[in-house]
């Protein structure tokens, strides 16, 4: 090999971007059921990475393993370069790392306006001190609320603001769910089925939002989606699973055609 092909690949290496996540052989278990077996995946940065699969393959299992909601029985969670595994959901939502749920976790009696101010809460500095320091806390409070406004006006929301969300159907709600992940200033966003319980008009709001997102903000993205359409249309790539094992990874065109994926699929439907 020359030495110019040499240090061309040294310069490819050197450019390569860091992950932003990057997950190595997580195994997860309860009891007797082995939920992941050894699974291994990275986020780029800017990147809309999707994880498919039929119902039981372990997509959300991982994402809770992600986002420190499950302890992994063994394996790595690195974000940002920093090991996370293990630690508490409260600490690795502090770091960077916010999410919607398949089950959507809203204060269903309060407006839309307190629900996004509730995903502030890491960001504020309230407390006896603030109460004492009443003008200082007032600046808080001012800050907090116009990180909300812009998300508001993001998602179309305004003329929902004081309205109380139970009183709305999935795909406000899957909406709402977003606006407080993202009030949270996240450097990964994972996204547990956004798309479920929507219409088609809906969906293609939340894919326009998705798509903004990465586009505008640069916005690395954790996916779960059944939609196979949706996967198409916005994920640079995809890690296909099933029954906690890994069956593919790579572009959606090519991955989703491939029979193994169709078989682990469709079988699991």
């Amino acid at each position: 090999m020359s030495r110019q092909t040499d240090e061309l690949l040294g310069a490819q290496v050197r450019t390569a971007p860091a992950p932003v996540l990057e997950v190595r052989n997580l195994e997860l278990s309860f009891g007797a059921l082995r939920a992941l077996d050894d699974i291994s995946a990275e986020v780029l940065p800017g990147e809309i990475l999707a994880i498919v699969g039929p119902n039981g393959a372990g997509k959300s299992s991982f994402l809770n393993s992600v986002n420190g909601f499950y302890r992994p029985s063994r394996g790595t969670v690195r974000f940002m370069g920093q090991d996370i595994t293990g630690r508490r959901a409260s600490e690795i939502a502090r770091l960077g790392i916010a999410r919607t749920f398949q089950n959507i976790q809203l204060y269903l009696g309060m407006s839309v306006l307190d629900n996004l101010l509730s995903g502030r809460h890491i960001h504020s500095s309230g407390g006896v001190l603030q109460a004492l320091l009443r003008p200082w806390g007032m600046r808080d409070e001012i800050r907090q609320r116009a990180a909300v406004e812009e998300i508001m006006d993001f998602l179309e929301l305004q003329p929902h603001r004081h309205t109380p969300v139970g009183t709305f159907g999935y795909g406000i709600r899957k909406r709402v769910d977003l606006g407080r992940a993202l009030a949270m200033e996240p450097k990964l966003l994972l996204l547990d089925e956004p798309m479920a319980g929507m219409t088609m008009d809906e969906k293609e709001d939340m894919v326009r939002f998705i798509l903004e997102l990465r586009a505008q903000r640069g916005m690395p993205i954790l996916l779960v989606e059944h939609d196979m359409q949706v996967i198409s249309e916005i994920a640079d790539r995809v890690v296909v699973l099933d029954w906690g094992r890994h069956v593919a990874t790579g572009a959606p065109a090519e991955v989703l055609r491939r029979p193994e994926v169709v078989r682990a699929y469709l079988g699991g439907e």
